[in-house]
């Protein structure tokens, strides 16, 4: 099982979203719109354990999150681990 981090810096704010790498809305770090540029945001990964990719996310210096569809119920906190 492998992670990514969405990091979006346009929408709502800067934030990062941890997926697993499986999770349909990641697709494998290319997201939903593969090829649609680095405009709004970028994926970063994939990080072998939830722990690095929550390290990865919190490093964004966004607002930090899990994904509400892959890691229902997995919240990861916005202090470094």
């Amino acid at each position: 099982m492998s992670y990514h981090v969405y990091e979006n810096w346009v929408a709502e704010g800067h934030k990062a979203r941890v997926h697993r790498s499986t999770c349909s809305f990641c697709n494998n770090g290319r997201g939903v719109h593969p090829g649609s540029g680095t405009r709004n945001g970028a994926w970063h990964g994939p990080f072998d354990t939830l722990e690095e990719a929550m390290i990865a996310a919190i490093d964004t210096g966004g607002n930090v999150s899990s994904c509400k569809v892959c890691l229902a119920g997995e919240r990861p906190s916005n202090r470094r681990v």
